[in-house]
């Protein structure tokens, strides 16, 4: 199987009678390593489920066509805590958390040591995604108001770009791009990140198109059901689970050391650890952290409760019965 791009639909493998589900994703591991290893290993058709992929650059663009109807689900990054709260999708599930993607970098010469030293400098920053690749903790705890700060937002390979050129003081990033910068700008220093910041974690997440949702129970929690299969074989071989993933979606994008990388700044749980966490209320403060962060940046006009938009007591049902 070749890396799917975006308007290439890839079929799961699955029989006629198969319900199909049409899935769009963005291309990250934190966000598409169950999509994939369930369309290798054939999770995905055990469970009658024939999935279709289409791949997206930003959540911007797959949050509408989510909207729009052309997708059934969504699989995003961080702006699981935005669309959704505004009323745009339904959050099914989260695939993973993570808890130090984020990371804030100064140019050399900038005279940027800290947070503090960002009030009227300009740092890039990728405006697809969640608002805490430049996290409101690190701007706030300085005491500096976000205005103060000349924000330029680009796509994160192009922020990069002119961040190694020289066009920007400091760059707000994820990882590995921090290896890109690292690589590409001999003297930038990491003054940051999210990791210093309990409350900061993202949760990536599986969303559905309203309607959809509300006219598919059964085959959302189908969909839950193969995705706990595939975690438990994840949890159960996480180097060789993702080693078949690279080889099938990420060859040609990312080297199996980027995606190790990656991974280390994540979090993902075991089925039995992924039940506790929704049954304690831990993903939906996942969920409500980020969707505030988005809130205090102008994302989001005004806070919702996460449980208006993700009912969790389908996946706890689910996983009490998978765990049984």
């Amino acid at each position: 199987m070749r890396r799917p791009r975006r308007g290439r639909r890839v079929r799961s493998g699955a029989g006629d009678d198969a319900t199909t589900v049409k899935v769009g994703y963005l291309h990250t591991i934190a966000v598409d390593d169950k999509l994939w290893l369930g369309q290798i290993d054939g999770q995905w058709a055990d469970h009658d489920l024939n999935i279709e992929t289409t791949e997206f650059a930003t959540g911007i663009e797959l949050s509408r066509a989510l909207a729009g109807g052309s997708l059934d689900v969504a699989i995003m990054g961080g702006v699981t805590s935005n669309f959704p709260a505004q009323g745009r999708g339904q959050v099914i599930m989260l695939n993973s958390i993570e808890n130090a993607t984020a990371r804030l970098y100064a140019a050399p010469g900038s005279g940027i040591e800290s947070a503090a030293d960002l009030k009227g400098k300009t740092p890039g920053h990728d405006g697809g995604h969640d608002g805490r690749h430049l996290p409101a903790p690190r701007v706030t705890e300085a005491g500096i108001d976000r205005k103060q700060v000349d924000v330029v937002n680009a796509k994160m390979p192009d922020a990069v770009q002119a961040f190694v050129g020289g066009s920007a003081d400091a760059i707000a990033l994820w990882v590995p791009f921090d290896l890109r910068v690292q690589e590409g700008l001999e003297g930038a220093t990491e003054i940051d990140d999210a990791g210093n910041y309990p409350d900061a974690a993202v949760g990536d997440g599986w969303i559905a198109n309203n309607e959809w949702y509300a006219e598919n129970e059964d085959t959302v929690r189908t969909l839950i059901d193969a995705w706990l299969d595939i975690n438990d074989d994840f949890r159960a071989d996480p180097e060789g689970s993702l080693e078949k993933v690279h080889a099938e979606a990420y060859e040609g994008a990312a080297t199996l050391e980027d995606l190790t990388y990656r991974v280390g700044f994540q979090t993902d749980y075991s089925n039995e650890e992924w039940l506790a966490a929704y049954e304690d209320g831990t993903v939906l403060d996942v969920v409500g952290t980020a969707e505030q962060a988005y809130v205090e940046l102008g994302g989001v006009p005004t806070y919702v409760e996460p449980s208006e938009f993700f009912d969790t007591s389908l996946f706890i049902e689910q996983a009490k019965a998978h765990l049984e």
